[in-house]
């Protein structure tokens, strides 16, 4: 009996020592990579997302300014063609070029109603409305007599700020009336 209790003792050792006790070399390994692939990747997203922020900051001081210069060229009570470059104070790398040009618009081609006459674009009732008033007051109204030809001036800016790579644009366009 004695035996039997020294194998038995013996075999339930044996049971208990082949039992896990940890994670073998190969595991650990494999555990290791995929964590430092899942934090590779984290850290990438992580510099993008900075990247993207940085980059959204400068995009909105550059349509900050342009909307300053336009202010500026809208202030000024007699607009004349010019063309001028100039740096930012205040904002390194930041530059600006204003064009500034007259020209004639025609309204009806803008409208893609070209070879109509005004009257016939107003229609029905105020086409009426237009003949009784050049009855009463021997004028055509201004559409009339110029066939939607206005002058205007053509206002462009374009402000260059830096990006991590080199310089980008933003461009702002606008219109503004010669006579008024």
């Amino acid at each position: 009996m004695k035996t039997n209790s020294n194998n038995l003792k013996f075999f339930s050792r044996r049971i208990q020592n082949s039992f896990r006790k940890g994670f073998n070399l190969i595991e650990v390994s494999i555990a290791l990579a995929l964590a430092g692939i899942a934090m590779t990747y984290t850290y990438m997203v992580i510099s993008n997302g900075i990247k993207q922020q940085r980059l959204a900051a400068v995009m909105s001081n550059a349509v900050h300014l342009a909307k300053i210069k336009m202010a500026q060229i809208d202030s000024v009570s007699v607009l004349q063609s010019d063309n001028t470059t100039g740096e930012i104070p205040g904002y390194p790398g930041y530059s600006f070029k204003t064009q500034i040009g007259e020209e004639d618009m025609d309204l009806l081609k803008l409208a893609g109603k070209e070879g109509k006459k005004p009257e016939d674009l107003l229609g029905g009732r105020d086409s009426e409305m237009n003949k009784l008033i050049m009855r009463r007051s021997g004028q055509a109204n201004q559409g009339a007599s110029t066939a939607g030809i206005i002058r205007v001036f053509r206002i462009k800016v374009t402000i260059n700020y830096p990006t991590g790579s080199g310089t980008e644009s933003y461009t702002a366009e606008t219109f503004k009336s010669a006579q008024y």
